[in-house]
């Protein structure tokens, strides 16, 4: 069995792992197709077994419900009524499955997602950790875009001591994005920090950081701009020095290990610029490796 074939079988029993796509664009910065990369993503699985043969795990024993894609936004004239249908979508997802999986479209998404998931658990210590080059934090001037969610979460009531950011570049970021979140306790690990401390060491130290701050429900948000260029050419913002492959992978793992990640994302991918599919199997690795982590938790998964 691949990794499609896996991802279409049906699965009677309450799902594991509830995946959904996020096919939206209007609100990059930059243009993009990334509407184009749920249908993508799914179709470079066939590339790739379910056998995990670092961690000996096989994602068969993972029951994971692909519950489609929401309406995107490329008939609509702003990404307002998608991130609308993004977040009722999460929220029902969030009630199906222990685990919930948004494949992007742009990183505007998650603040919408996020929103959707805390509405089913409003009582949960929730928080944020992304793998970004970028803060994410430029002022709602313009409304939310895909280099606003951070700043809308933080806005919104999330606290900022609950938020940490993974694989900042050195030249991904404005001066004042770099103080806001500085001024707003945001726990910011550059690509600089995870090549020289080694990302299973970066996680750890994040993970403790959050868990300091209250959190126990965790959200997830892996940009793939996060990458360094060579790996990730179909990302717009993607920068020499970013992160590679290996180190994305790793925390992927890790990430869906811990029993507190209840939602991960991966956005920025524009599969219709990609070179040779570089990008779109990245990020399907990347979707694998999380699930392997997830796949590797104490069952039953469910909580109450």
């Amino acid at each position: 069995m691949n990794a499609r074939e896996w991802l279409a079988r049906d699965t009677p029993a309450p799902p594991d792992v509830a995946l959904f796509g996020a096919p939206i664009s209007k609100a990059s910065i930059s243009p993009s197709e990334a509407w184009s990369t749920p249908p993508a993503l799914r179709a470079a699985l066939t590339r790739f077994p379910t056998w995990d043969a670092e961690h000996r795990i096989d994602l068969e024993q993972l029951a994971l419900r692909d519950l489609g894609d929401v309406e995107g936004d490329r008939d609509d004239t702003d990404a307002s009524a998608a991130h609308r249908r993004i977040e009722d979508e999460a929220a029902r997802a969030g009630s199906l499955a222990a685990v919930t999986v948004i494949v992007g479209g742009d990183n505007s998404l998650t603040a919408p997602a996020m929103r959707g998931l805390m509405r089913g658990r409003p009582d949960d210590g929730w928080g944020l950790l992304t793998i970004d080059a970028h803060h994410d934090c430029r002022p709602l001037d313009d409304g939310p875009r895909n280099g606003t969610p951070v700043r809308e979460l933080i806005e919104g009531g999330l606290a900022g001591n609950r938020v940490a950011q993974l694989g900042i570049n050195a030249f991904g970021n404005a001066a004042e994005h770099a103080r806001w979140a500085a001024e707003h306790g945001i726990h910011v690990y550059t690509a600089d920090w995870v090549h020289s401390t080694g990302m299973a060491a970066t996680v750890h130290d994040a993970l403790a950081t959050l868990s300091e701050a209250g959190v126990s429900s965790l959200y997830v948000d892996v940009d793939v701009d996060s990458a360094d260029r060579a790996f990730a050419p179909a990302c717009p913002a993607s920068l020499p020095g970013g992160l590679r492959p290996d180190e994305l992978a790793l925390a992927a793992h890790l990430l869906g290990r811990d029993p507190r990640v209840t939602a991960a994302d991966l956005t920025e991918v524009d599969a219709n610029a990609d070179l040779a599919g570089i990008t779109v199997r990245l990020a399907a690795a990347l979707f694998l490796a999380f699930c392997s982590g997830v796949a590797a938790r104490p069952r039953p998964l469910r909580r109450a």
